[in-house]
């Protein structure tokens, strides 16, 4: 590939070829790798896969794209001025060797980007450039040449504004201009368009007598691959690996062999799922290697798993051990309790005394007017040192210690309420004592008796008459002051008393009681109270002192025997997993000596096995290996089959000319192994893809296999073949097998019999009666040599070893009365595929001889020699035919030159054969009077206006950018420059004149010039300013992107098969063999499409428009037109499977599907159905096309609609069947479309009234359709509906939120229609997206994102809106994200412990103090991520039921997570020697 050759080129347009079900067609992709390559280049890092493209970032950066066309040289010539290629790569782009079969260097045709050398902080500056095929530019390029050539011109003018042709000279000379037509020409032309009359005969041909003639063939190269050299640890002989031939009347191919050396293969496994029955296997017949240092927990697991019965001696022995550890243990741990508990017993009265000095000296400190002789008693001990000695107290915590567990011992407050009154009440008085100044004696009297003596309200009457009498009293003496009425008095007294118990609220017990002195002397009238306050005080606490440490002794001793059995506990639980573990060591010593004596294949290295009990949807057991497996392979032979394909193109021109040479191609392969000591004796190439092998074991036996070719490796390894027992055929023997009737002859040479079989696909190969002797027939030294069917009868060739050939009827059991007496032994009989002849090689000295005889003339001819020269080859031919019986070819494959080449035999018999071909030379009426060579470098821009649309329906809107240019066509040539315009000019007045398309303004404004070459490279050199478009690079790729049809899905073999990436394998259809739900959702990938739809465009509402009907009736045309799509734009005659493009719009995204022609002959009902029910599942828009004049019988056509109606029930699907159906009867004219909507309507009714509430109507479309006789094309009407459709469009309820979740229900609807899985959709998208959930749980705890690699934050899966809330870069311990821990769960706390800001002040602070906010900032992060885990749980499941099985398992599964995390950072607060 010489663009990996060129820096700064990027191929982003790929020309593959791939097998369709008319053969190979052409398909254009996306270059992935290239692709990422120039994304990565412009802003590195936006490109992670073909699913993951920042799109957003790269809207960051901006282009100027020049898009670029026309004559290889002159690309070449440009590409050598500007530096992107030098001499020698430039010689190799222009080599005009064609010889198929000498490798050489090539430029695959495609569309390439060439960047400029970026300037810092410009606007990057690129070429795009359409690469053409070999033939592209000629008029008469086959026709898929010409439909890749219009597609990909395309795309280049949809993506680049500013197009330019360089044409070569010789090109130029070519051209034939457009002439000016007057208008009397112009009716002329419109009523006689003869480049639309084709006349056809049917001709006699082949009259001659019976003859054989030979031509060249095609010739095809072979890769080095396939040809790979002997492996040189082989012994086996090089003949026996050689490649050959395979036999085959209509399919061609080869088959290699190679030796695969036995080998130790290791696979390490970080954490792989396996299921019971797997770790069950593993356990007992591998051997053994477990690592000594594994999990007590992960042992126990092993030994219940399989080892217990492997070694159930071992196991019996090691249970008795671990039980006796675990009784002395238990023993030894109570004699020890017993004994620290006696001792706390006799420690007890001095811990009283502790408690009571360090208990009560603290409650009554703040009280130092208040004093009890019981403190006197331990006046002389320290009270901070007696509290430091009390079991459970952490000195500095006193206080808070004591509150927590007498709750009454609170130091500043005492809680007896008549103290609590009779506080208030003194502190009240006091304060209106202050506040009322110049109180009478009296007055004050009054309110402390009331106050103390009366209640509240009594205490506000009399309080509010000291106002009253106050007021009047200084009225009196200011005549001027005002009265007030007795309800001002009442208000202002309640609200001085409000403020008065406010403010003694505000005083705590402790300073009240120190003020009680100070308010008795102010205050005499308040002795008395105050007395009594103090002697409720005195009470109070005295009961305190009683209570207090008598439950302060008893927490204490309860702390003092917890911590003492806590430390037993953990010391002999130490000891006890200690010796237990030794025990096991010594057992796992063992295990792996004795597994390994027993010498087994498979070599197992365990380290860790975890059942995943939370971690798993389903309650099966589960578990997660860590470890490796160590295999040794004995060697085998690798057998792989190259089929032999040609292209659709290849097969329409043999099918119209049996004469035409094809050009295949090796793209397909199938490979099997077999055991050393098996041999293939035959195989055989079937239609259908199928393949008749007969393998030989190593006792001699036969092994008879009719099977697919993806099949075939499965038979083999599960021993499906037929037995025949080499006793009974003999040692020679020779194999013979008629396609057409599926019928195998194995002839035993020396006992001269036949053994007939019939296969049968439901039982296989049968026996067709006993054998057949042909001991009547042959004389006892006679052997039978060779045999051929002859093809399409039960007529089988005999040569014996007397030169004799014999025609045996297997339908009489007698030879053909004739035989044929030949030179001598032939080396090799072929018969021809068309039944007419065989052939027959002969070798000597001086080469090989091939004769042809012919069947109907048997025996009474000499022969037809033909004229091979030195062509033949003794060493394995084939004879084959392509597409047609009649076009035989036979095969050779040369090793020496690594080639595959044929002979082409043009048969002829007697018979007179008759032809249905075209009159005259091929396309001659067809063809203009000017004829044209290469005007095509012209006219392609009028074939993409005529197969695309100039102004469709529906408008893209990916583009944002302002800063856009006229559209322009820019020729580069050296003559002709006036002719450029005018001949474009005339184009597109004959093209809106002929196919009346809109066109608005989109071609009137285009500018058209012509220029010379050094012009042209003058003004787009890198220092000049480019007058072209300037768009966001991100948006340009989007736009891009959305233009390239993506292949969905085949409907194949009766099964639904889901592509990944657009492109059919086999390997991926293997790998989903048995494969549930989820595991297909997640196989399933829309490549470029899904970085669009997951992230950069994920929260726009999408709308689904389809197309279906039958074939070739428009399909794909109509609905381009419609959205703007680029369908059919390379498959070669119609649509295959499902295909999908995407048109943004500012307000959705509109998907579009292009579904393939229902009730074709290709097609079974049950595929039909498969489609129809994909169809109107997912859509909002059917559009159902169908002919006018075909389709009269329209209740046959909806079959599928009725069929797939039953399978998926739409009640139970609410998310699904909400579309809109419309029927597009084409090529209605105006007179016929009320008669024809009215036949229609009446079908439809028949239907509804056949099948009731059962009709596909109501279960599938709500009930409702539209009928739209659409008129004919290229009439001025046949364009105006379209906007008719968008407006029904667009009345649509939209049904898909956001383009995120229409991913997902897509792609789980072609699950469950791969799987055959008719249960609810959304009990399988909930499923599914618990399972996602779970699988990305555990990193979600963990670190806080999805992805352990990428770091990617935790988002809405369906918008990809990221969750915006507060979090950490914590890194957590949980057990199920083994891959991503970096240590044990203690180690993991520790790198958390280090992350504390204040981790180094332990020793500038109290010990309490440091471990509580520790454990505060702990606690912290694991809130944070608890709750930003739980919120994007619950973002990614608001659209599914929440009673849902496995949703509740999720949420199971998370709580317990929960848990499992919290525990994971909580601290022991033991005092102990390790921390």
């Amino acid at each position: 590939d010489i663009c990996l050759s060129i820096p700064g080129m990027y191929r982003i347009l790929d020309l593959i070829t791939e097998r369709g079900s008319s053969g190979l067609v052409d398909k254009i992709i996306i270059a992935q790798d290239s692709l990422k390559a120039l994304i990565n280049g412009i802003c590195p890092g936006a490109y992670t896969s073909m699913t993951k493209v920042d799109f957003k970032a790269l809207d960051s950066c901006k282009v100027k794209p020049v898009g670029i066309y026309g004559s290889k040289e002159e690309i070449v010539r440009f590409m050598l001025s500007i530096g992107a290629i030098d001499d020698a790569i430039s010689a190799k782009l222009v080599d005009p060797a064609k010889d198929s079969s000498v490798a050489k260097s090539t430029l695959r045709s495609g569309l390439y980007i060439i960047r400029l050398l970026p300037v810092s902080d410009a606007i990057e500056k690129m070429f795009v450039i359409y690469w053409p095929e070999e033939l592209t530019w000629d008029d008469d390029a086959p026709s898929s040449m010409r439909r890749n050539r219009v597609t990909f011109m395309r795309y280049l003018t949809k993506i680049c504004d500013q197009v330019t042709a360089l044409i070569s000279d010789e090109h130029a000379k070519s051209f034939v201009w457009s002439e000016p037509t007057n208008d009397d020409e112009l009716a002329e032309s419109d009523e006689d368009d003869t480049d639309r009359l084709f006349t056809f005969e049917v001709a006699k041909t082949n009259e001659q007598e019976e003859g054989v003639s030979v031509r060249p063939g095609f010739k095809v190269s072979l890769t080095s691959d396939m040809l790979a050299d002997p492996h040189p640890e082989s012994d086996i002989e090089l003949d026996f690996l050689k490649p050959r031939l395979l036999h085959g009347e209509t399919r061609q191919g080869f088959m290699t062999a190679r030796y695969i050396p036995g080998k130790h293969t290791v696979k390490d496994y970080s954490s792989k799922k396996i299921n019971s029955f797997e770790l069950q296997e593993m356990l007992q017949n591998d051997s053994l290697d477990i690592a000594e240092s594994i999990a007590p927990r992960t042992f126990h697991l092993l030994l219940q798993r399989g080892l217990d019965k492997r070694y159930p001696q071992l196991f019996q022995a090691w249970e008795r051990e671990v039980a006796e550890i675990k009784r002395s243990t238990r023993k030894e741990m109570s004699t020890q309790k017993q004994e620290l508990c006696d001792s706390l017993t006799r420690e007890e009265p001095q811990l009283a005394k502790m408690i009571s000095v360090a208990v009560v000296g603290t409650v009554f400190e703040p009280y130092p007017l208040v004093s009890l002789h019981s403190l006197h008693a331990y006046r002389t001990l320290d009270r901070t040192q007696c509290f430091a000695s009390i079991p459970g107290v952490v000195v500095g915590e006193e206080v808070g210690l004591i509150g927590a567990f007498f709750p009454r011992a609170d130091p500043k407050s005492i809680r007896s309420p008549d103290f609590r009154t009779l506080k208030e009440k003194i502190l009240a008085i006091g304060s209106l004592s202050r506040k009322l100044e110049n109180l009478t004696q009296a007055q004050l009297l009054m309110l402390t008796q009331s106050v103390l003596q009366e209640p509240k309200r009594e205490s506000q009457n009399t309080l509010a008459s000291i106002l009253r009498e106050r007021h009047e009293a200084v009225a009196q003496e200011q005549d001027s002051l005002p009265l007030k009425p007795p309800s001002a008095y009442t208000r202002e007294a309640d609200t001085l008393l409000k403020e008065a118990y406010t403010d003694c609220s505000l005083i705590n017990d402790a300073d009240c009681m120190s003020d009680l002195e100070n308010i008795s002397r102010e205050m005499p009238l308040l002795r008395e109270a105050v007395a009594s306050a103090k002697k409720m005080a005195q009470e109070y606490l005295a009961d305190l002192a009683e209570k207090l440490p008598k439950k302060l002794l008893k927490m204490a001793r309860r702390v003092q025997q917890s911590d003492t059995e806590t430390q037993l506990k953990l010391e002999f639980d130490a000891r006890k997993d200690q010796q237990i573990r030794d025990v096991n060591v010594s057992l796992i010593q063992r295990i792996n000596s004795l597994s390994q004596s027993d010498q087994p294949q498979q070599k197992t290295r365990i380290k860790a096995v975890v059942q995943r009990r939370d971690f798993g949807l389903f309650r099966s057991a589960t578990f997660e290996f860590v470890g490796s497996r160590e295999t040794m392979n004995d060697p085998m032979l690798l057998f792989t089959i190259h089929l032999m394909q040609l292209t659709a193109q290849d097969q329409q021109d043999l099918r119209l000319d049996s004469t035409s040479v094809p050009t295949p191609q090796f793209k397909e392969t199938h490979s099997f192994q077999l055991p050393l000591g098996y041999s293939v004796s035959h195989a055989q190439l079937l239609e259908g893809e199928k393949l008749l092998m007969v393998v030989v074991d190593r006792g001699g036996n036969l092994l008879l296999f009719l099977e697919h070719l993806t099949g075939i490796e499965n038979a083999i390894g599960r021993e499906r073949g037929k037995l025949l027992h080499r006793d009974k055929i003999g040692e020679k023997f020779l194999l013979a097998f008629d396609e057409s009737k599926l019928m195998l002859s194995v002839v035993s040479c020396e006992k001269v019999q036949l053994h007939m079989f019939v296969y049968d696909e439901s039982r296989g190969f049968v026996a067709s009666g006993s054998a057949i002797s042909l001991t009547p027939w042959y004389t006892e030294e006679t052997i039978i040599l060779h045999a051929c069917f002859i093809c399409g009868s039960e007529e089988l060739l005999l040569v014996d070893s007397r030169a004799i050939a014999r025609v045996f009827s297997l339908t009489t059991l007698q030879f053909r009365p004739a035989s044929l007496d030949l030179y001598h032994v032939p080396s090799a009989v072929y018969s021809s595929p068309d039944g007419s002849c065989f052939l027959a090689s002969y070798s000597d000295g001086s080469g090989t001889n091939i004769y042809a005889f012919h069947w109907s003339t048997f025996g009474s001819t000499d022969g037809i020699l033909l004229t091979t020269g030195d062509w033949a080859d003794n060493d394995g031919m084939a004879l084959s035919s392509m597409v047609r019986k009649n076009a035989v070819h036979l095969l050779k494959l040369d090793l020496s030159t690594g080639t595959l080449h044929s002979l082409a035999l043009d048969i002829t018999c007697k018979v007179t054969e008759f032809m249905f071909k075209e009159k005259d030379s091929r396309g001659a009426l067809s063809r203009d009077a000017n004829f044209t060579a290469h005007n095509c470098l012209l006219d392609c821009h009028a074939d993409v206006w005529t197969r695309f649309p100039v102004l469709p329906a529906v408008q893209r809107a990916t583009i944002s950018s302002s800063d856009r240019r006229r559209r322009s066509l820019l020729f580069v040539s050296n003559r002709d420059h006036h002719q450029f315009p005018t001949h474009v000019a005339d184009m597109v007045e004959t093209f809106e004149r002929v196919s009346k398309k809109p066109t608005g303004d989109k071609l009137s404004t285009l500018v058209v010039s012509a220029t010379t070459f050094d012009h042209f490279r003058a003004d787009v050199s890198p220092d000049e300013e480019w007058t072209v478009s300037i768009f966001k690079f991100g948006e340009w790729v989007v736009d891009m992107l959305c233009l390239i049809p993506i292949h969905l899905a085949l409907a194949r073999d009766n099964r639904f098969v889901p592509l990944k990436d657009g492109v059919y394998s086999v390997d991926v259809e293997k790998s989903l063999l048995g494969a549930d739900i989820n595991r297909i959702v997640d196989s399933i990938s829309f490549g470029w499409y899904e970085s669009i739809f997951q992230s950069y465009m994920a929260d726009k509402p999408v709308r689904v428009v389809s197309s279906m009907g039958e074939q070739s009736v428009g399909k794909s045309f109509a609905l381009n037109h419609f959205v703007d799509t680029s369908f059919a734009g390379s498959a070669m005659r119609t649509t295959e499977g499902v295909w999908m493009s995407v048109t943004p719009t500012k307000e959705a995204l509109l998907v579009a599907l292009d579904f393939e022609g229902v009730h074709s002959i290709e097609r079974s009902a049950q595929e039909d159905t498969l489609l129809v029910l994909f169809n109107t599942a997912i859509s909002n828009l059917v559009l159902f096309r169908n002919n006018f004049a075909l389709s009269r019988d329209i209740t046959g056509l909806f079959q599928s609609f009725q069929s797939s109606s039953t399978v998926l029930d739409p009640v139970a699907n609410p998310a699904l069947f909400q579309s809109t159906l419309v029927i597009i009867i084409k090529d209605v004219v105006d007179s016929d479309k009320t008669e024809i909507t009215r036949e229609f309507s009446l079908k439809f009714q028949q239907i509804v009234e056949d099948e009731q509430d059962a009709n596909f109507i109501s279960r599938l479309h709500g009930g409702k359709l539209n009928i739209i006789p659409w008129p004919v094309i290229e009439s001025k009407d046949f364009y105006k509906l379209f906007p008719t459709l968008k407006r029904r469009l667009d009345q649509q309820v939209v049904t898909h939120k956001a383009a995120g979740e229409f991913l997902h229900l897509m792609k789980t609807l072609m699950a469950k229609l791969k799987a055959n899985d008719w249960g609810a959709l959304s009990q399988t998208m909930a499923s599914h997206r618990a399972q996602l959930l779970l699988t990305m749980l555990p990193t979600a705890l963990a670190l806080g994102s999805q992805d352990d690699l990428e770091s990617e934050p935790l988002k809405n899966l369906d918008t990809d809106v990221a969750l915006d809330l507060p979090d950490s870069n914590a890194r957590f311990f949980v057990a199920a994200a083994g891959h991503l821990q970096e240590g044990s769960r203690e180690e993991v706390l520790k790198a958390l412990l280090a992350g504390w800001d204040d981790f180094g002040s332990r020793q500038l602070i109290p010990e309490a103090q440091w471990v509580e906010e520790l454990s505060e900032f702990l606690e912290e992060l694991v809130d944070m991520r608890i709750r930003h885990v739980r919120a994007w749980v619950a973002s990614n499941l608001t659209r599914f039921q929440a009673g849902h099985a496995s949703i509740m398992e999720l949420h199971r599964t998370l709580e317990s997570a929960v848990i499992d995390l919290k525990g994971s950072v909580q601290l022991c607060r033991m005092q102990c020697a390790s921390c």
